[in-house]
């Protein structure tokens, strides 16, 4: 009997398992060949909020154990996986360039936000108002991490399958699917989560993005630009372009409306044309509190989930699989912020 069955291998499903392997624990992976947000996101890592000139939630915690996380996977698998790039900021209006001085000088951001504004002209940007620079920050090449680590997995340690509910059983000490068996179960999987009988009543509220992929000679690849949306550098003149917000729409359709959104974002910015190779959507596991959601089922106590990652699965993924971890094996109390017993109102008549 193995430790724990994970459904799902975005990036919560990877950051359990390799929390897993790092405790010597085996386990059993289940995901489909759909791809989720994880794979469609551009991959930043950045712990500030830059529209509000602030550090994010535990910002320097995560951000600190994320970059040792890939940096340990690098040496494991002798690659590279994180390119450390500055964000190069763009303002829009010159008042916020107060702002941005001010928020350089408090402790925390002060490690990231560099204080001088540039009015630098550039030959494939437009900066009416200017721009400063992030550092010590970049971009995690989600997809490389991912496949590598699939790679690398045991025979039987991965199915690639639909998982179907009806199949699980549920024991007092263990489950079983299809033959398979483990102690626990935790589910990773993103907006599927809507569907999941045992914990749809969480409020996984979902947010569509839409990107682009672009081909633009002459713009760099040596920095990540960020003015009215993020442009992350892929390849030689190749960029991730996104993302749109689309709270209502929950398919995985592109639209027309939001690929009309995101070019004229880039028209804002850009001086230089440019071409699209690729219109992507996805829907990230937003949740209405803003926070991830992690716990044990109300009423069965082997069923986990490890979800709502949002906009930062990157930078949160590793140590809020080590709370989960340390939850499940050492009963070691949740930090009340994502723990999903802060949704108790929202349980009720659970599908047995």
């Amino acid at each position: 009997m193995k430790h724990s069955l994970i459904v799902g291998c975005g990036l919560a499903g990877f950051h359990y398992a390799n929390t897993l392997q790092k405790e010597k624990k085996d386990f059993y992976i289940i995901a489909d060949q759909a791809e989720g947000a994880s794979r469609n996101a551009g991959g930043v890592l950045n712990p500030t909020v830059l529209k509000r000139y602030t550090m994010a939630w535990k910002g320097t915690v995560f951000f600190n154990t994320a970059l040792s996380t890939y940096k340990q996977f690098e040496k494991k698998h002798h690659t590279s996986v994180f390119v450390e790039l500055p964000i190069h900021h763009y303002f829009n209006q010159s008042s916020d360039h107060n702002n941005w001085s001010v928020a350089a000088q408090k402790e925390g951001l002060n490690d990231f936000l560099l204080a001088p504004i540039e009015h630098k002209e550039s030959n494939s940007i437009k900066a009416k108002f200017g721009h400063a620079v992030l550092q010590k920050v970049g971009k995690v090449e989600i997809k490389k991490i991912l496949d590598l680590f699939k790679e690398h997995l045991l025979e039987d340690q991965f199915i690639e399958e639909v998982f179907d509910y009806n199949a699980l059983e549920i024991h007092k000490d263990a489950i079983t699917y299809k033959g398979l068996k483990a102690k626990h179960i935790v589910f990773c999987e993103g907006y599927g989560l809507k569907k999941n009988p045992w914990f749809s009543y969480l409020p996984l509220t979902g947010s569509k993005g839409e990107f682009l992929h672009i081909r633009a000679k002459g713009l760099t690849t040596k920095a990540i630009i960020k003015g009215g949306l993020f442009i992350v550098p892929i390849a030689e003149d190749l960029f991730w372009v996104g993302a749109s917000f689309a709270r209502e729409d929950k398919t995985l359709k592109p639209t027309a409306t939001g690929k009309k959104w995101l070019l004229s974002k880039l028209k804002q910015r850009l001086k230089i044309p440019f071409d699209v190779v690729y219109h992507g959507t996805a829907i990230r596991p937003t949740v209405q509190d803003r926070r991830p959601l992690l716990g044990v089922h109300p009423q069965y106590k082997n069923l986990f989930v490890f979800n709502g990652l949002g906009t930062r699965g990157v930078m949160m993924g590793h140590l809020l699989s080590q709370w989960l971890y340390t939850f499940i094996e050492r009963k070691k109390e949740l930090p009340t912020e994502v723990a999903i017993d802060r949704f108790e109102t929202y349980f009720s008549n659970p599908k047995k």
